[in-house]
């Protein structure tokens, strides 16, 4: 198997398994509205909402057998419903994440409709740096 990119609960994104080719990270504030009598409505800033990761990418279904199950096992992941420990390439531990949704499409298919090429999207969402204390 070759050098992790990334592993998310002990899946490991690589070139033998899924590899993405784009890592999106996004941060938000929450800022909410307050009336005022007479007056436009004022801010009131209301903390930080958790960040996000998307993961794009692509899976060669016949590269070294890889095989179209890469993706049922990322669902298989999700379907626990729990956070999972990522973990970078370098095994830097990059907290607990949730698995918010995954996208599959299948392009290129052979005979018997296996597709040589899947892309995924695999959003996730921040759930805390350790599982006691989110």
């Amino acid at each position: 198997m070759s050098q992790p990119m990334l592993s998310l609960g002990g899946f490991n994104f690589a070139v033998s398994t899924a590899t993405y080719q784009q890592l999106v990270r996004s941060h938000e504030w929450r800022w909410q509205a307050q009336p005022r009598v007479g007056k436009r409505d004022i801010l009131q800033y209301t903390g930080k909402a958790a960040p996000t990761r998307s993961l794009n990418g692509q899976i060669a279904t016949m590269f070294q057998n890889t095989g179209t199950g890469q993706i049922q096992k990322l669902i298989d992941l999700a379907n626990k419903g729990q956070p999972l420990l990522m973990m970078s390439g370098d095994g830097d531990k990059l907290g607990y994440w949730c698995i918010k949704s995954v996208t599959e499409t299948n392009t290129g298919f052979m005979s018997g409709g296996t597709p040589r090429f899947q892309t995924f999207q695999l959003d996730l969402i921040f759930y805390g740096d350790d599982l006691q204390n989110p």
